[in-house]
């Protein structure tokens, strides 16, 4: 029985052939896509609108606990639309009379307060609001540096993975065109079956990585569009894979300025001054008052009339002392102080899982730079050990199998070569997060 091995995996050939050039035509018409326009894009990412929109929640509280030094100004009009004095009785010298307790029918009033000493309660409330705007601040800042990181790395990802579908295509041809030099000599009987069957083995491999190839662009491609906050990402990243060396991340690494953790010790410190604020309730707290009145008790008319409105003030002071409230405040005071403890913990808990992420993604970084150095001068060798099996296979000396193979460890190492650059770039991003520093510009 004849076998023709392009005949056999025609349709499939056919079906990666026209998703390549449906690919191909679809990039030469999209919209192209630079990593500084994806990075300026990303301050409108969910992350950071969130990021946003709690600072600003926090600036208000900031502002609610400002008021409370602030004096308090009410404003009131009564009018009473039907009413029944209360009477009191009274005895004038042997003759009982009923003297109705004669309410204004209506009332404009004008009250002010003004909280002079609450044992620093409200003091203490404003170095908690204090605290927590700069945990938002540093939320904030913390959620612009993470989201632009998880933007470059996607961005890059997505590059290699279009990178890694070119090598693939090539390989898929280079395999093509062998197959075709196989079926020729095996004719000429000067290849075997076993050249064959070797060929159509690395044939579907090479068709496997292929779609593979495409399943990862198109993960790449939902992964972007994810951290930019959009449904879909149509554009196409261009530029090239930065080459990094080891002697990037030499400096000393430390978590110290990692923001998330300032930000965790910042609400920390809010929550126990709010402790502290909600612990003053046993004190006893003073307060300045002034009440005026514009008042009509003489006729039931509504509008103003010099003969029958009159006027009363009162001025004073208050001094008020909680002495029991059913333990209500102490349990605010206890709430805030285990939310600080537990902020405490997981602060430390964070900090203990940045060093050992540091450590892991240094170790990585020092990985993929050998590795990418390393294949680097595997292309090289393995572009000669091809071209040497050509020559030999003409000489009769090397087998179309060794020339197989030679060709197939260019295309890996220039695969390998695309992973450790883009596994390089992962571990550096996962450095900078895990330090809250920028060891690279990726924008040059």
């Amino acid at each position: 029985m004849r076998f023709s091995f392009p005949q056999k995996l025609s349709k499939v050939t056919h079906l990666i052939l026209v998703q390549s050039l449906l690919i191909t035509a679809s990039t030469a018409f999209s919209e192209t896509l630079t990593l500084q326009q994806a990075l300026s894009e990303a301050s409108h990412s969910p992350q950071v609108s969130k990021a946003e929109a709690y600072r600003d929640e926090i600036v208000w509280k900031k502002v609610e606990a400002v008021s409370a030094f602030l004096p308090t100004i009410t404003g009131n009009i009564n009018y009473l639309t039907n009413k029944k004095y209360a009477l009191t009785d009274i005895d004038l010298g042997g003759s009982p009379a009923s003297v109705p307790q004669i309410v204004p029918t209506t009332n404009y009033t004008l009250s002010a307060r003004w909280n002079v000493f609450d044992g620093f309660a409200s003091t203490n409330r404003f170095w908690a609001a204090q605290a927590f705007e700069k945990s938002a601040n540093l939320e904030y800042d913390w959620a612009k540096f993470q989201t632009d990181r998880q933007v470059l790395l996607a961005y890059y990802k997505f590059l290699a993975a279009e990178q890694v579908k070119l090598v693939a295509e090539q390989n898929l041809k280079a395999l093509k065109d062998h197959a075709k030099d196989v079926e020729a000599l095996k004719k000429a009987g000067m290849s075997t079956q076993y050249d064959l069957l070797r060929t159509q083995v690395q044939y579907s491999e090479a068709e496997a990585e292929a779609v593979n190839a495409d399943d990862q662009i198109a993960n790449a491609r939902n992964k972007l569009a994810e951290v930019l906050g959009k449904d879909v990402e149509d554009r196409t990243p261009t530029g090239n894979l930065p080459v990094l060396t080891a002697d990037l991340i030499s400096k000393k690494k430390t978590t110290a300025k990692k923001l998330d953790l300032l930000a965790l010790q910042k609400r920390s410190e809010g929550l126990n001054y709010s402790a502290h604020a909600m612990s003053r309730h046993w004190i006893p707290k003073v307060s300045l008052f002034a009440d005026y009145s514009f008042y009509n008790n003489r006729t039931d008319e509504f509008d103003y009339q010099d003969e029958a409105f009159r006027e009363s003030y009162l001025v004073g002071a208050t001094l008020s002392w909680e002495l029991f409230n059913g333990f209500g405040s102490m349990a605010k005071s206890g709430q805030a102080e285990a939310q600080a403890l537990q902020l405490e913990k997981t602060t430390r808990m964070a900090d203990l899982k940045a060093k050992n992420d540091l450590d892991f993604w240094t170790r990585k970084y020092n990985y993929y730079i050998s590795l990418y150095k390393s294949k680097t001068t595997d292309i090289d060798r393995s572009n000669e050990a091809a071209r040497l099996a050509k020559v030999g296979r003409k000489a009769g000396m090397r087998t179309n199998t060794e020339v197989l193979d030679a060709q197939a460890d260019v295309f890996r190492s220039k695969a390998a070569q695309i992973n450790a650059q883009i596994g390089a770039i992962e571990a550096l991003v996962n450095i900078e997060l895990a330090t809250g520093e920028t060891y690279y510009s990726f924008i040059q």
